[in-house]
Parts: C-alpha cells; sequence; structure tokens
C-alpha cells in the first residue's frame, strides 16, 4: 500500500522490505563483486532552459556544473539473476502498489566510496530503454551505516522548496520515487572515515499506464 506521501511529497520510504536472508544476500553479491566500472559525469545540468528548472535560491545557479561520482557494476546489472531477483521481488510488488503493469525498466548497481556523491538534478523524463519513467526505485544494502558517513538522499518537495527531506541508506530500505513530479534530489559525499561502502539497487520504471493517486 502507497502513503500519500509518493503524490504529494514525490516519493515514499519502505523499511524491512525483504525478509533477513534475501536482504543479507544481496548485500554480499554486491560487497563481494570485484568488477567495478568508474562513473563520472560533469554536464550543463543547471542551463537555462535545460533539464533543470528551479527557482528556489538554494537551488544550483545557471552558471554552475552538474558533478556525479559513483561505481557501477555493468555486468552484474545484466545479469539473469538479478534481473529474475528484481522481477520477482520488486517489480511484482510494484505492479501490485499501483494496479498497472510495468512495461519497460531499467537496472543499475551503484556503489558510494570515499568522496563519491551526486550534485542535485531531477532524474530524466526516459532512460535507457524506458520512454517514459513513472517510478524511481531505490534499494539500499548498507552494512552498518552511520549517520555522519555521507550518502545521504536529500529531497526537496516541490521546486519552490526552502528545505529539503533527508532519507538515510538503512539496510533493506526501499525508497519509491514519483519522477513524474521531478523533484530536485541529491547524494551528499560518503566521509572518507566511512568504513564500509553504500550499495544501492536502482531501477528506472515506465508502466502500462502512467501512475495518477
Amino acid at each position: 500500500m502507497i502513503d500519500k506521501d509518493f503524490y504529494e511529497k514525490g516519493y515514499c520510504v519502505i523499511d524491512d522490505f525483504l525478509d533477513g536472508d534475501n536482504s543479507n544476500n544481496i548485500l554480499k553479491k554486491f560487497s563481494d563483486n570485484k568488477n567495478w566500472s568508474r562513473i563520472e559525469q560533469v554536464r550543463n545540468h543547471y542551463e537555462k532552459g535545460g533539464p533543470f528548472e528551479s527557482r528556489s535560491k538554494y537551488m544550483p545557479d545557471n552558471d554552475e556544473i552538474y558533478y556525479y561520482n559513483s561505481w557501477r557494476a555493468s555486468e552484474k546489472e545484466s545479469s539473469s539473476i538479478i534481473d529474475s531477483f528484481l522481477q520477482d521481488y520488486f517489480l511484482k510488488n510494484i505492479e501490485s502498489y499501483f494496479s498497472t503493469k510495468v512495461s519497460c525498466y531499467t537496472t543499475y548497481i551503484i556503489k558510494y566510496n570515499e568522496d563519491d556523491f551526486s550534485r542535485v538534478h531531477t532524474d530524466d523524463a526516459s532512460r535507457g530503454d524506458v520512454d517514459r519513467v513513472d517510478i524511481g526505485l531505490l534499494y539500499y544494502v548498507s552494512e552498518d551505516w552511520k549517520w555522519d558517513w555521507g550518502g545521504l538522499l536529500m529531497l526537496a518537495t516541490d521546486e519552490k522548496a526552502e528545505s529539503m527531506d533527508v532519507v538515510f541508506p538503512k539496510h533493506n530500505r526501499l525508497v519509491l520515487l514519483n519522477t513524474q513530479l521531478k523533484h530536485p534530489h541529491f547524494v551528499s559525499p560518503i566521509a572518507k572515515y566511512a568504513k564500509n561502502s553504500r550499495f544501492t539497487l536502482a531501477s528506472f520504471i515506465g508502466c502500462e499506464n502512467p501512475i495518477k493517486k
């Protein structure tokens, strides 16, 4: 059951989403993986007329640059094991929650280490094979994460917001984003003293019908 936050704030949080064995198993798969590709993006995301439009004075100016640093497990993303896991444990629930079929999706396995972060942005209307992204899915598996290690997901509830909500990357926490609302969000930098990596299973999901309240 999706609460009103998904439609009004643009996101909702579901804790203890999987049973302990499944959540710990996926954490082990990610932490044992040795093949990670470095991702460093530099884009003019904030320029006038670009994809990011905000009327808040606390958002980046038009002449600033968007940066994103992380690691991706690209080979594992396309594996049948991960795809079956995503379908069986996540996408079927999405269809049940929203009473619509998932028509297409794309999957990312992301690792944040020291100094990795994402500047504030809005998600693209399309991503990979998904022409219309309706739902952004973020599933956190982060062993024994601490508040001051960073990696906090910060979300503005509208484009004129003067404050942001914070979502802690708690182990076995699922976050669903209403991407059609295009609310600004970012991930704070990982501190140099963080003892573990911050892992996320992410998916951009297109549904057969647009999500409606």
